[in-house]
């Protein structure tokens, strides 16, 4: 697996409970299972983009110097 594909599942999950589940309990809301369920592939897309972005903007930051 590519780097920057791991570190985007990373951020993913981070940003996925952080949404999904801990906003949620603070504002003491109930759990929807069609938003829980929707928010994984959304979550997976944007964390991917946030790996990528992340890589890319390492190698420029390599070449650059």
């Amino acid at each position: 697996m590519k780097k920057w594909v791991r570190s985007g599942l990373v951020w993913a999950g981070l940003l996925y409970i952080i949404t999904m589940v801990l906003f949620p309990l603070i504002d003491h809301e109930r759990f929807d299972t069609a938003k829980i369920l929707l928010g994984i592939p959304l979550w997976a897309v944007v964390g991917l983009i946030i790996g990528y972005l992340f890589d890319k903007k390492k190698k420029t930051k390599k070449v650059a110097r």
